[in-house]
C-alpha cells in the first residue's frame, strides 16, 4: 500500500533557489516537449527519452521521468475518451426517454436543449476515438489560461503556474531515488537535488537543502496526533529500497511530496473478521449507514454517522470530516468485534439530473470516502469485503424496512452484510403474489427490478406524482391492497 508524506523545503539560499526554479522550468518544458512528440507518434519512446536528454541537457534518468510522465498523461487522456462517450450516451438516452412524458412546454423546451448539449459532447468526444486523438490539453490549467486571454494576469504568473514541479522516481539498485535523494543525518532531513548544472567532469552539480517533514505533537501529552509518518520515513529510508519525491512551488514556497510502500516498515494483521459478524455500509452524501448482523445474516442492530457539511464544505475540509466518520465506523466494527461489508460502486457519471441534485453529488466524493474506509479496515487490522451494489437500496426497502423498522438506508447496508456472506435475497410471497404472480422463472433480480416498477407505478397512482421510499414506508398496506396484478 503506497502512502505519500508531506514536507517543506526551508531557507533556501539564492543560488539553492535559481537552481530549483531552472530544474523546475527545463523539467516542465521538457514533459510539454515529450507529450508532443508522443502524440505525433513518429519516434519510439526509447528515442524520445534520448532527444529530451540532450536537448534539455537532463542527465537520462531525469529525462525518462519526463517522458513517462507526459506518457502517462496521454494514457489518461485516451482511457477517459470512452467513458465520456458512454456517459453522454447514457444521459441524451435518459433524456429522450423522459420527453413523451412531459406536458409543459417549458420543462420540454429546457429538456430539449440539455438533450443537445449531451449529443454534442458526445459526438465531440465520439469524433476524437474515431480519429486517435485527444482533447486538447492546456499545461498550467484550462482555468489559469483563459485569465491570461483576459489579462487578468500576466503571463509571467501564467509561465510560472506551469513550469512549478519536478519529480524523480525512485530506483532500489540506487538505494532509494539518485535525482531527488533524502537523507536523514543528526536528527534531521535533508533533501539532495541534482540540477542541470554540469561539473567539469560532466556530472550534475548536486545541492543539499533541508527539509521539514510535517509532525504535530499533543501540547498536553507530547504524543504524536494521528500517523507518525516522520517516523515511518526514516524506518522506509534505512530498508533503501525506492520512494518516488515530488517538488511543487506553491506562493514561493517548495512542497514536498514522498511516496513510499508502508508494508515495506509496517505490518497490520487481521483481527476482526466476519466470523463473529458483519457491519454493512451504506454510503451517502451526509455520511455512513450501518447495519450490524450475526454470522446467520439475522438483524442486530444499525446507527448513523452523520455530516451534513459534507454536502457544501470545501475539498480540505470534506476530506477532515470523511477522517472523523471513517474513525467512528472504525470504533462501530472494533465494538461489535466483526468485519465491515461496503459496495464496490462504479464512478461513472451517467446519470443526467436536476442542477441541485447535481451539484449536492459533485460534492459528493464517494471515490474519496470508500478509498479512505479501505485503507483505515487494513490498518485497523478490520477484513473488509467489496459486494456488487445493485438493487441494495430498494431490496432494503422492500423486505426489511417494514420488517425491522430500518429507513432506506439501514434497509439497503443489512443486504449488503447479508450478500457478503453470499446470501440470496429471495422475494417475499406477498409481493410476488400481488405483483408477479406469472413471472416465477425469472432471475432473483429481475424480480426485484419488475416489482421496483410495479411499486412505482401504484405509488404514482396515489400521489399522482412522484414516488419516494418514505412514502412506500408510511402507506405500505395502502400500496399492497391497491396493487394491480399484472400478467
Amino acid at each position: 500500500m503506497k502512502i505519500t508524506t508531506r514536507g517543506e523545503i526551508l531557507a533556501l539560499s539564492d543560488e539553492a533557489k535559481t537552481a530549483l526554479d531552472d530544474l523546475m522550468r527545463i523539467f516542465s518544458s521538457a514533459i510539454r516537449y515529450g507529450f508532443q512528440r508522443l502524440i505525433e507518434g513518429n519516434m519510439p519512446v526509447g528515442e524520445i527519452e534520448k532527444d529530451v536528454a540532450s536537448r534539455y541537457g537532463l542527465n537520462i534518468r531525469q529525462a525518462k521521468d519526463a517522458v513517462e510522465d507526459a506518457r502517462q498523461m496521454l494514457f489518461s487522456q485516451k482511457k477517459l475518451l470512452p467513458e465520456y462517450v458512454k456517459n453522454y450516451a447514457k444521459k441524451a438516452e435518459a433524456i429522450q426517454k423522459k420527453l413523451p412524458h412531459v406536458k409543459s412546454e417549458r420543462k420540454r423546451k429546457a429538456l430539449l436543449s440539455k438533450l443537445d448539449k449531451r449529443l454534442r459532447k458526445r459526438d465531440e468526444y465520439q469524433k476524437f476515438l474515431d480519429t486517435n486523438r485527444i482533447p486538447p490539453v492546456v499545461f498550467g490549467g484550462k482555468k489559469i489560461f483563459h485569465q491570461v486571454c483576459a489579462k487578468t494576469i500576466s503571463i509571467e504568473e501564467w509561465r510560472e503556474r506551469r513550469s512549478n514541479r519536478v519529480y524523480a522516481r525512485g530506483d532500489k539498485t540506487k538505494k532509494g531515488n539518485p535525482n531527488l535523494r533524502i537523507r536523514y543525518l543528526d536528527e534531521r532531513f535533508l533533501l539532495e537535488i541534482s540540477t542541470i548544472q554540469k561539473t567539469a567532469s560532466g556530472r550534475a552539480v548536486k545541492i543539499t537543502v533541508p527539509l521539514y517533514v510535517a509532525q504535530k505533537k499533543s501540547k498536553k501529552t507530547g504524543m504524536i496526533n494521528g500517523r507518525n509518518y516522520r517516523q515511518m520515513l526514516i524506518d522506509y529510508l534505512q530498508t533503501g529500497d525506492a520512494y518516488q519525491v515530488e517538488i511543487l512551488r506553491r506562493h514561493g514556497r517548495y512542497y514536498v511530496h514522498v511516496t513510499f510502500d508502508e508494508a515495506a516498515v509496517r505490518s497490520y494483521p487481521v483481527e476482526y473478521t466476519g466470523h463473529a459478524g458483519l457491519v454493512g455500509i451504506d454510503t451517502n452524501p451526509d455520511g455512513f449507514a450501518l447495519t450490524h448482523i450475526d454470522r446467520t445474516g439475522n438483524y442486530r442492530d444499525h446507527t448513523y454517522i452523520a455530516r451534513h457539511e459534507l454536502t457544501y464544505a470545501r475539498s480540505n475540509r470534506r476530506e477532515n470530516l470523511i477522517g472523523e466518520m471513517v474513525r467512528e465506523v472504525i470504533q462501530y466494527a472494533k465494538n461489535h468485534q466483526c468485519g465491515v461489508a461496503f459496495e464496490d460502486l462504479n464512478f461513472e457519471q451517467d446519470t443526467d439530473t436536476q442542477r441541485k441534485f447535481s451539484r449536492i453529488r459533485h460534492q459528493f466524493i464517494y471515490r474519496k470516502m470508500l478509498t479512505v474506509l479501505e485503507t483505515a479496515c487494513i490498518r485497523s487490522g478490520i477484513e473488509y469485503t467489496k459486494v456488487k451494489p445493485q438493487f441494495t437500496s430498494k431490496i432494503g426497502l422492500y423486505k426489511y424496512t417494514h420488517q425491522y423498522g430500518l429507513d432506506v438506508h439501514h434497509g439497503a447496508a443489512l443486504v449488503i452484510a447479508r450478500r457478503a456472506y453470499g446470501m440470496r435475497e429471495k422475494v417475499p410471497k406477498l409481493l410476488l403474489e400481488r405483483f408477479l404472480p406469472t413471472f416465477k422463472k425469472t432471475t432473483e433480480w429481475k424480480r426485484w427490478s419488475l416489482i421496483h416498477q410495479r411499486i412505482e407505478k401504484e405509488s404514482k397512482l396515489i400521489t399522482k406524482g412522484s414516488a419516494t421510499p418514505e412514502f412506500w414506508r408510511s402507506h405500505r398496506r395502502e400500496i399492497l391492497g391497491l396493487a394491480l396484478t399484472v400478467a
